[in-house]
């Protein structure tokens, strides 16, 4: 095989790791329909489209004794609504009077269509949120029983007058003593779990005024329940008749850590068992079963090819992971003979020495748990593999920047990145995905091996599928040292094929098979399949120089040859497990005509790629 041109190649962040399209710092993209929401009337099928309200058929009733769903015209026939109404209101029954709190009138609960209607009617989304004529605005799906138990639980506590009477985090943590069900299992069950993990909430988290731009609601409300369960009386307004103290707070959670073995002494850690059987003990023993959760569908040894797509969320409502827009989206991506999708939550830092994180998963514009769970599910009911790939976000720079000034900085910022990593490693077995990675191309980070082995080990924890971490294609490749902790090595694949803008096929096929070559070295050294975790070329006159970057003049001609030149040299090697090409967006007719940036539908590329995926002509 003939030499690649010697280059010089200059480091720089993978397009995946500079910016977010259409996003600001705190998630941009829903504040422009929510003062048209607030003009909407609250019917089923409502659709507001600039400003406009539209309105269909009234809801009509299924009437429990406490609970009455509205539900479109034609929906009393569904069995599976009529049953939710019966689980619902016995569900009631069984808090109501631990609240306690006696009901005037029924509980209403809206059945939404999807989650933009959601969106439109309540401004905010998630499996059942609170509504504004009606008492929840839910979506259906009947994974999410334990979620509409834990908002109705939060209805029976303003029903009762103690919404309000006590921190977020602890009215959220006294709504699930209630209901219960986390995520699956018995709050109670999580607990060895999330202490062994070093993702327990502190005492002041769980007793601030304002929610801290961090908090991770899946992971501290287990923590803020069994404190509410510690606390004198019987009832829930026997014990939020007064918030705990800090003191207090802190010694319910060291209980946790020492039955977590976290106490200097000797004690299992418990883990969801990859097969999905339990919370086991690496020391033997196994505990009960873990959330309910679709088996993955990925064996590491006996690995698809994975042809898959970058999806990336277009940030706003109409049209983000939450939105039936997903569905044709993965359609497409099908006829294109794909078989795997990512899909990228976000957290923001302000700059890569402050170690403060703010997750980007509060507003319905913006990637929120929910959209996120939904997007999997959508694609792993059409038959792909998911990757659940968690990015930092910073302004003015990229991750590869990120390295503190001193100790106690990296001590607060592993603390902080470990829980929005585990925060997403539970989500993703929620949500059924196959595969996670541990982060994006955090270059200046890689000496702290411990800590990423440490990291590596706790995801495992949560998550039974394969994981990766996404390597920048400069130096990562060769400079991580935790690859043997990992099912494949990583990599947001922006290699430059030649030196000249006047490179002509035959150069960019020697720099590609030089690229080949690299990368079969490493999965040798390493013992580890190359699972290329974004790959992708601008549409921008000579490509192949800087794949990282985009804009300058568009030409759609370079960027399909840079991909043909690229695809031919990987072909589906044995050490290759598979291709994310960067990028297509969660909402069809988000793709541009005549901008020098990284989409390829509806341009030249597009037929290369079907070609490499081997979709039907």
């Amino acid at each position: 095989m003939a030499a690649a041109p010697a280059r010089t190649l200059t480091p720089g962040p993978s397009p995946g790791a500079v910016g977010r399209e259409g996003a600001g710092e705190e998630g941009r993209g829903g504040e422009g329909w929510a003062g048209a929401a607030l003009a909407c009337l609250l019917l089923l099928a409502t659709a507001c489209s600039d400003g406009a309200a539209e309105e269909t058929a009234a809801p009509v009733s299924i009437r429990a004794e406490r609970v009455t769903l509205l539900v479109a015209p034609g929906g009393r026939d569904r069995v599976e609504l009529t049953r939710l109404a019966t689980e619902l209101d016995h569900a009631v029954s069984e808090m109501a009077p631990r609240v306690p709190v006696a009901l005037a009138s029924p509980i209403t609960i809206l059945v939404e269509p999807d989650h933009v209607a959601q969106g439109r009617h309540t401004g905010e989304i998630g499996e059942a949120v609170p509504g504004r004529q009606a008492d929840l605005n839910l979506v259906y799906n009947a994974a999410d029983l334990g979620a509409y138990r834990f908002a109705l639980a939060r209805v029976l506590l303003a029903r009762a007058g103690l919404q309000g009477k006590a921190p977020i985090a602890l009215e959220r943590g006294a709504a699930l003593w209630l209901s219960r069900d986390w995520y699956g299992r018995p709050f109670t069950e999580w607990l060895p779990l999330l202490a062994s993990a070093k993702v327990l909430p502190a005492p002041g988290e769980i007793l601030a005024a304002e929610e801290p731009p961090d908090a991770s609601i899946p992971l501290w409300t287990p923590a803020a329940a069994v404190v509410v369960e510690r606390l004198p009386g019987k009832s829930l307004s026997e014990k939020l008749s007064a918030v705990p103290d800090v003191e207090k707070v802190e010694s319910i959670l060291n209980l946790l850590r020492v039955g977590a073995g976290l106490d200097g002494g000797v004690g299992a850690r418990p883990a969801l068992g990859g097969d999905g059987d339990g919370l086991r003990s690496h020391q033997g023993g196994s505990r009960p079963r873990p959330p309910s959760r679709p088996a993955p569908t990925l064996n590491v040894s006996r690995t698809p090819f994975l042809k898959g797509i970058s999806l990336a969320m277009l940030n706003r409502l109409e049209g983000g992971y939450h939105a039936p827009s997903v569905g044709q989206q993965l359609d497409v991506f099908a006829a294109l003979g794909a078989n795997a999708v990512s899909v990228m939550p976000f957290a923001f830092q302000r700059r890569p020495d402050r170690p403060e994180l703010r997750y980007l998963n509060r507003r319905p514009g913006s990637e929120t748990d929910i959209g996120l769970i939904h997007a999997t599910r959508l694609a792993r009911a059409r038959g792909f593999h998911v990757l659940y790939k968690p990015h930092l976000w910073l302004h003015g720079s990229w991750p590869g920047d990120i390295r503190m000034a001193s100790e106690a900085d990296w001590a607060t910022w592993w603390r902080t990145y470990r829980r929005y990593i585990l925060h997403h490693a539970l989500l993703a077995r929620r949500a059924g995905a196959d595969l996670f990675s541990v982060g994006v191309e955090l270059s200046r980070t890689m000496d702290r091996e411990e800590e990423w082995r440490e990291l590596i080990a706790d995801v495992r924890l949560f998550f039974p599928g394969a994981v990766t971490y996404s390597g920048n294609w400069y130096g990562d490749l060769e400079q991580v040292r935790f690859w043997d902790r990992l099912d494949f090595i990583g990599i947001d694949a922006y290699f430059p094929l030649a030196d000249s803008p006047q490179a002509g096929r035959a150069d960019l096929e020697r720099g590609a098979e030089a690229i080949a070559d690299r990368l079969a070295a490493a999965s040798r050294r390493f013992g580890r399949p190359v699972l290329l975790t974004e790959v992708g070329f601008a549409a921008r006159r000579a490509a192949w120089v800087a794949p990282h970057t985009e804009g300058g003049e568009f030409s759609e001609d370079d960027q399909a040859l840079a991909y043909q030149a690229l695809f031919k040299a990987l072909d589906r090697r044995p050490w290759l497990a598979g291709t994310f090409v960067w990028k297509a967006f969660s909402a069809p007719g988000s793709d541009s005509e005549g901008e020098a940036d990284f989409r390829f539908l509806g341009r030249k590329a597009e037929r290369v790629v079907k070609a490499y995926y081997g979709g039907p002509d």
